[in-house]
């Protein structure tokens, strides 16, 4: 920050109640304290002495980011009135199936105040719309752009892709490494003893993603900083990494699942299926399933059709020959879909190991996923350009930082 004065504690407490100085404004212990109680409740975190100590410095730089923004959104004027934030803690109460009483008597419950949630509120509200008058205009999506990442999107098809949620913390100088990676720290012991993710982000990343519990949805693995990549690929779904040094700050990453990327639209398709089963000697090895297998392709080679298939399957005496149903070919696995994706209607497959023995597959009937290429022009162009508003409201709120007198009395 531009100017940043700090006191110990107890020259803190002994000033007024004030825990931090922003430009023209203060931070009040009560503010501080009652946000506190707020994040511990939200992250279900261990309501003590210990844990309100550790968790202070980090939730005062929120509370000094949300004056920064205010501030910034006022010199723009930008107002929030008094029934905006009423009618965007309604929603807040209803999501938590209270009444907007109810929730400030839960809030004075727990040690905070329906003030500071009211300030937290004023503070988002602000700063989006700050965002949207004075950054979002200036981005342009040009159509090159778009063809661009449909190129991207399609090239990336068949490769993993990874539903991710992250905790960001950044690391604004040298002097902060430590500290940030102490932080970071702390939050993956709180989460292994039971803290949601999501809580922890929402409370402690700064991030754009943090509003969404830190969730960042289907990521390819192009899209991923280099470090990030070499940590997400050695992860397993329902898994968070050890804090990662990546560019601009620590990342926290949760792996929730993996994916083969569908490419553009999904390349799905409706099929029904149809299978010729014959069930394997018991203890088969690889090479008696393969000659089987092999039989199996020539006394099916000449089939054309479902009817023909599953009449001629009849002789198996398998259980497992016959129709499948039908299903979305996104739903097999990446095997069955390499055997699958290429046949035409009414075409054997090879021969496949499965249920004990190997099968010949047929589809009866697909439907193709069809692509209105107008909506997936944009929605990518609405993706990248709040990528890029994201970015441009990161540089914005650092600037802020670097420039504004903060007077740290904790």
């Amino acid at each position: 920050m531009g100017s940043v004065h700090a006191q110990t504690a107890s020259q803190g407490q002994g000033s007024l109640g004030i825990a931090a100085v922003v430009n023209d404004d203060v931070v009040s212990m009560l503010d501080l304290n009652s946000r506190i109680s707020m994040v511990i409740e939200s992250a279900e975190l261990p309501n003590n002495a210990e844990t309100r100590a550790k968790i202070s410095h980090q939730v005062l730089r929120g509370l000094i980011d949300e004056k920064l923004q205010v501030q910034e959104a006022r010199r723009e004027n930008i107002t929030i009135s008094k029934s905006q934030i009423d009618m965007a803690e309604t929603s807040i109460a209803a999501n938590n199936k209270m009444s907007l009483e109810d929730l400030s008597v839960h809030l004075q419950s727990i040690g905070a105040s329906i003030a500071t949630l009211s300030m937290r509120v004023e503070a988002e509200l602000a700063w989006s719309g700050y965002l949207q008058r004075r950054l979002a205009r200036s981005i342009l999506i040009g159509a090159g752009e778009i063809d661009d990442e449909i190129e991207r999107i399609q090239a990336n098809a068949g490769r993993p892709e990874y539903l991710l949620a992250e905790i960001y913390l950044p690391v604004e100088s040298l002097e902060q490494e430590d500290k940030v990676l102490a932080i970071a720290e702390r939050l993956l012991v709180q989460m292994r003893q039971g803290a949601p993710f999501s809580a922890l982000a929402k409370n402690f990343s700064r991030s754009p993603s943090a509003a969404l519990g830190g969730d960042m949805g289907w990521v390819q693995y192009t899209n991923l900083d280099t470090t990030l990549q070499q940590t997400v690929t050695k992860m397993k779904p329902g898994t968070a990494s050890y804090p990662v040094r990546a560019l601009g700050g620590y990342y926290i990453l949760l792996l929730r699942d993996v994916r083969t990327s569908p490419g553009l639209g999904g390349g799905d398709a409706l099929i029904k299926l149809s299978q010729y089963h014959i069930q394997a000697p018991k203890d088969s090895d690889d090479a008696a399933l393969n000659a089987l297998g092999a039989q199996l392709e020539a006394a099916t080679r000449h089939l054309v059709g479902c009817a023909q298939l599953e009449a001629a399957s009849k002789q198996s005496n398998s259980l497992m020959s016959g129709s499948l149903g039908t299903m979305k070919l996104s739903t097999l696995s990446d095997k069955m879909k390499d055997v699958l994706s290429p046949l035409k209607v009414g075409q054997p497959s090879t021969a496949v190991a499965t249920g004990g023995g190997v099968a010949v597959m047929m589809i009866c009937e697909r439907t193709d996923e069809t692509v209105d290429m107008e909506k997936v022009r944009e929605e990518i162009r609405e993706k990248l350009k709040k990528k890029r508003l994201d970015i441009a409201g990161e540089r914005k709120l650092r600037d802020l930082r670097r420039d504004a007198f903060v007077d740290i009395r904790l």
